[in-house]
């Protein structure tokens, strides 16, 4: 449909009243007042030259009077609520009048006559004004803005209440708008990104993320920007060159109507946590590296010992067999490969003691310097021409332990890291220093949680050979794991055994390509190194005289040394466990002249008959024979003087030596 225009359908004048959308006055009237009343707005006028003032409905409405009153200005300042109120009423008009500003404020007033409610009225008004400028006239507006101030009222207190609990809240507290640009951050959120107010807002935060981790939060940003999806995402900032870790979470402003207004936001730091859970991760594996090699520690000792019982047979009878034989006999000849081959399983039997961590050391002051300074003439050929070895030694640092074990430890790492080399052309190097090492050092070593901090010395071979993966330095410790040829996998786990057992504790980092580090911690002490002390071999040959106690659970080893006793010339008794052993010395008719006494047995150990014995007031000399001892009870007993010690497996003069010194102690 097309409005007519005033050129060709003009609404004035007699055709006023049949223009097809002309109203009557009375319409417009209503219409006036419909519109006031839907605005909420009332219109008024104040003839300055008659005094006589006039209201529209709305204005009625507004200040709550009945329409058959007569307004004037008198019942507005009736309806202040008080003085202070109606004085500054007046005066807003005496300045409107005088042209001083515009008429345009607001006012608290009664509802009513008879109410106590107070509501806000906001009017403007203009003059109009004679040629002289003299005011003739005042007309204006003037609405119940109550609803509205109040509402702003409630806005700003909540806008109040929302900076004080983000100001003190101990997160970092944001809001965005639905297109995600920053509205406001709290003042901890802004120290955490290292940015004020204005740069944050300005959307610099983005480039404090890590650059690993910008991908992932604008992936993030994506799916939440715009929707009601919340937004939890864990991220790297770098603020002056440190790393954070901080969690954020948004969730959606949503108004009554479910209008979407934005988000509201929370940061938190999660460092800590990240370090705590990366230690609890590390803790955790090394406490199941610790139980995994306490496992294969126990298997180890365990086979060690029912070995060493083999081998006591087997070498005993050899070396008896030998002696049956004419010199020159092609058996004897094969009787004593027999024993050397013995022999050898028996440094098998101590490499697995060692990697058990039961064996007990010589301990005395051992300069590592001149131990390591050794290495080139014992590893002789070892060393191919292609590789480089290079030692760094300061000064002369002392510990306390076993020269032959910890030699053994630094050739076993030798060996690996020359081995690690291959055919071409590389380079080891050996460094000894003493080094203070403190707690948050020694957590990272193997075995490192159960030393102090303190002074320790540190050995440390470093190779530029292959390296390894992984998958390798998990297990390189492990009994009967090796990349290399079988049979040659004992080494590393026999020295995890003697670093337990010397108190230390080992560091390893390697890569694929860039070589192997390894560093072993060992406790610093100021003691003078001294040369070890060879002692004298014991005579082969013993006459022997008296009875004597043998007790012993393995059938085997038990008879093999019944043979060597008896072609000795003693008589022997047998028991094959604790219980019967004092069983068989009650019915003795005399005490033996010593008691022969395996520690490990079924029913009674070698210790708790040891113990009866003593209980009962028994004084006979004791000799314990051990290969194994998981509780180094062994070493107890001989340091308090309760009995001699004879490690399995031991060879004929050894046991005859050891008869022979506890048979000449009076009882």
């Amino acid at each position: 449909m097309t409005l007519p225009t005033p050129e060709t359908q003009p609404l004035d004048g007699p055709e006023l009243a049949s223009a097809p959308f002309a109203l009557t006055p009375s319409e417009w009237q209503q219409q006036f007042d419909e519109s006031q009343r839907l605005a909420g707005i009332g219109s008024w006028s104040w003839d300055l030259r008659t005094g006589i003032v006039a209201w529209s409905k709305e204005t009625y409405r507004v200040f709550r009077v009945d329409f058959s009153q007569t307004p004037d200005f008198e019942l507005i300042l009736a309806r202040a609520v008080d003085a202070a109120h109606a004085t500054q009423f007046m005066e807003h008009i005496a300045a409107a009048l005088r042209g001083e500003h515009e008429y345009d404020f607001e006012i608290a007033a009664r509802a009513g006559d008879h109410t106590d409610e107070i509501v806000i009225l906001h009017t403007r008004g203009t003059v109009e004004r004679d040629a002289s400028g003299a005011p003739l006239r005042m007309t204006g507006t003037v609405q119940d803005v109550t609803a509205i101030r109040r509402a702003e009222q409630a806005l700003r207190e909540s806008e109040a209440q929302f900076r004080t609990l983000a100001e003190s809240s101990p997160l970092g507290v944001f809001r965005a708008t639905v297109t995600g640009a920053v509205s406001y951050a709290n003042a901890r959120l802004l120290r955490l990104y290292g940015l004020d107010e204005a740069t944050f807002s300005r959307g610099d935060w983005l480039a404090c993320v890590h650059p690993d981790d910008v991908a992932g939060v604008e992936q993030a940003m994506k799916r939440t920007i715009g929707t009601t999806v919340p937004f939890d995402h864990e991220y790297r900032i770098v603020v002056d060159g440190a790393v954070r870790w901080v969690r954020v979470r948004t969730e959606p402003l949503v108004d009554d109507q479910g209008t979407r207004l934005g988000h509201v936001g929370s940061v938190i730091e999660t460092t800590a946590e990240r370090v705590a859970d990366e230690e609890r991760v590390q803790l955790q594996t090394q406490l199941e590296q610790a139980r995994r090699l306490e496992s294969l520690g126990l298997l180890a000792g365990g086979i060690a010992h029912d070995f060493n019982n083999l081998l006591v047979g087997i070498l005993a009878n050899a070396t008896l067999a030998r002696e049956d034989v004419p010199s020159g006999s092609p058996t004897g000849e094969i009787l004593d490969d027999i024993a050397r081959a013995a022999q050898r399983a028996g440094e098998l039997t101590r490499q697995l003691l060692a990697y058990s961590g039961r064996t007990r050391p010589e301990r005395r002051p051992v300069s590592i310097a001149a131990l390591v300074r050794e290495l080139p003439m014992l590893l002789g050929a070892r060393i191919p021409s292609h590789v480089t070895l290079e030692m760094h030694l300061a000064g002369e640092p002392v510990v306390e332990g076993d020269e032959t074990q910890l030699r053994q430890v630094v050739l076993n790492l030798l060996t690996n890291a020359v081995d690690a080399i291959g055919e071409r052309e590389g380079r080891v190097r050996v460094d000894v220093q003493r080094e203070a090492i403190d707690s948050v050092a020694l957590a990272t070593f193997l075995l490192g949680q159960e030393r102090l901090p303190g002074a320790y010395v540190m050995i440390t071979v470093r190779d530029d050979g292959s390296g390894m993966p992984p998958s390798v330095q998990e297990r390189i410790f492990d009994p009967f794991f090796t990349t290399k040829d079988t049979g040659r996998g004992l080494g590393l786990a026999a020295t995890l055994g003697i670093l337990q057992s010397h108190g230390g504790a080992v560091h390893v980092q390697s890569e694929l390509g860039q070589g192997t580090c390894v560093r072993l911690a060992l406790p610093s002490s100021r003691s003078v190194a001294t040369p070890a002390s060879v002692p004298a071999m014991p005579a082969p040959s013993v006459q022997g005289a008296g009875t004597l106690l043998l007790v012993d659970d393995d059938d085997g080893a038990r008879h093999a040394a019944r043979r060597i006793l008896v072609r000795a010339g003693f008589q022997v008794t047998e028991a094959t466990n604790g219980r019967d052993a004092l069983d068989r010395y009650a019915a003795m008719p005399e005490p033996p002249r010593a008691i022969l006494l395996d520690l490990s047995m079924p029913v009674m150990s070698g210790a708790e008959c040891l113990a009866e014995l003593r209980r009962r007031g028994i004084g006979v000399p004791v000799l314990i024979i051990s290969g194994f001892d998981p509780d180094d009870v062994a070493s107890a007993l001989v340091d308090r003087g309760d009995a001699t010690l004879l490690r399995k497996p031991y060879t004929v003069a050894e046991l005859l030596s050891s008869i022979s010194v506890l048979a000449m102690t009076p009882q």
